[in-house]
């Protein structure tokens, strides 16, 4: 069901970091978010221009932090009265910059994140080839290194997920690379490395005597059971997900793949890019590339596939982030999600259902593809991002781009907009 001419549900847009219209947003005219520097093609064979891979919210829910495809993070602090009455939606310029020359593969923000007490305004990030670096949101400086170092030949192991969970204390955080899961202690940088090295493959001693149960890819997402269980989810691009205990530092669990089910004849995957448990720890959501849905399992029986979410429209190797969001004081909750075709789209009690589900709300939120959709920590707030490589034939250079975050009131979802304070900075 469409509910997008319904006008109560209608998302307002309050903040964007679009400043041109559609007709001047052509790739020879693209700019860096919030700047007038131009932003310049890598080759003929594609109209490289920066578009916004995928934005996130810090968890006090005054800042966005964007990874764009020019390989720089941006932080964006919303102003006190983002919510207010005003003719036009604000206009967002980056508060810092952290430039990058090589791509970046994974970021994680400080959980008892801040504007209030700049030392906890941190973040980390993951850029290939280089140490894994935790940096201030409000300064572009890395402020500390943590080396994963592959101890055969000594190059760098560029973790390709990294998660910074509350349950952790803030003093340790994973991360996902080839077959393997590291913990680290914020408090030894430098080369020390990981606490703990967790190969996802049992040793071949173990296969030599038949023993083991692992999986083998790149770790490519992972999440930690909201309830506290300890259970850490963790995913690869080969397309199986593993369970561990100790949340990650422990034994496995067990093992399943995505592989000849139902959900895959229907909606198809190439690859896990993001897990999200559903807030009473029960069910698991899967997003994969080249993937028109989500898939749901019921982790109480390891690998039971209950049912799967279609109507997505991301059928791309692009990332596309989803998010959870809860209803009805938390009773029960939705997925949003963006598709390649500029809708955000929404699935309500998906745990209701066994087997596909439609989605019962769209709305265009973008002229291109959505490749992130993130919900407010504390609600009735949504964060959109878009953009992605154009190639030649794709389309003309009079077609219009949309590289850009938006941030979209829903007032329909509650709490009331009195309720949600934006600080001033």
């Amino acid at each position: 069901m469409d509910l997008t001419e319904d006008t109560e549900n209608k998302p307002i847009c309050v903040a964007s970091t679009q400043h041109k219209s559609k007709a001047e947003d052509t790739p020879e005219k693209d700019f860096e978010q919030g700047t007038s520097t131009p932003v310049k093609r890598k080759n003929g064979s594609s109209r490289d221009f920066n578009h916004v891979k995928s934005v996130e919210w810090t968890p006090d829910g005054t800042t966005l932090l964007t990874d764009s495809a020019d390989h720089h993070i941006r932080t964006y602090i919303l102003p006190p009265d983002l919510l207010e009455e005003r003719p036009s939606p604000h206009q967002l310029s980056p508060y810092s910059i952290l430039p990058s020359v090589e791509p970046t593969y994974a970021t994680a923000i400080y959980p008892f994140y801040s504007l209030s007490d700049p030392s906890t305004t941190l973040f980390l990030s993951s850029v290939r080839d280089h140490p894994i670096r935790l940096t201030s949101a409000l300064a572009p400086a890395s402020l500390a290194t943590y080396s994963l170092v592959n101890p055969t030949t000594e190059a760098f192991i560029t973790p390709h997920s990294i998660i910074y969970p509350s349950v952790l204390g803030g003093t340790h955080f994973l991360t996902g690379s080839d077959s393997l899961i590291c913990l680290f202690d914020v408090s030894r940088s430098g080369s020390d490395g990981p606490v703990t090295w967790m190969p996802t493959i049992p040793s071949k001693r173990k296969q030599t005597v038949g023993g083991g149960v692992g999986m083998k890819g790149i770790i490519s997402a992972m999440a930690v059971n909201p309830t506290g269980d300890g259970v850490l989810a963790a995913g690869t691009f080969s397309r199986q997900i593993g369970l561990y205990d100790s949340n990650g530092a422990g034994q496995s669990l067990g093992t399943f793949s995505l592989a000849k089910t139902d959900a895959n004849r229907h909606i198809g995957g190439r690859g896990i890019t993001q897990l999200l448990w559903s807030p009473c720890g029960r069910y698991l959501y899967i997003a994969e590339r080249k993937s028109d849905g989500v898939m749901i399992y019921d982790i109480r029986v390891t690998g039971q596939l209950l049912g799967w979410l279609e109507g997505r429209k991301a059928n791309t190797n692009q990332r596309m982030k989803i998010d959870i969001v809860p209803i009805n004081q938390g009773a029960s909750h939705e997925i949003w999600a963006g598709g390649t075709d500029g809708f955000m789209r929404v699935w309500r009690d998906p745990t209701q259902t066994v087997g596909a589900q439609t989605p019962v709300w769209e709305w265009k939120v973008h002229d291109d593809s959505v490749s992130s959709t993130v919900l407010h920590p504390m609600g009735s707030v949504v964060a959109t991002s878009s953009g992605q490589r154009h190639y030649e034939d794709e389309s003309s250079a009079t077609q219009g781009y949309d590289n850009s975050v938006k941030v979209w009131s829903m007032p329909f979802l509650g709490p009331s907009l009195e309720e949600l304070a934006f600080p001033a900075t």
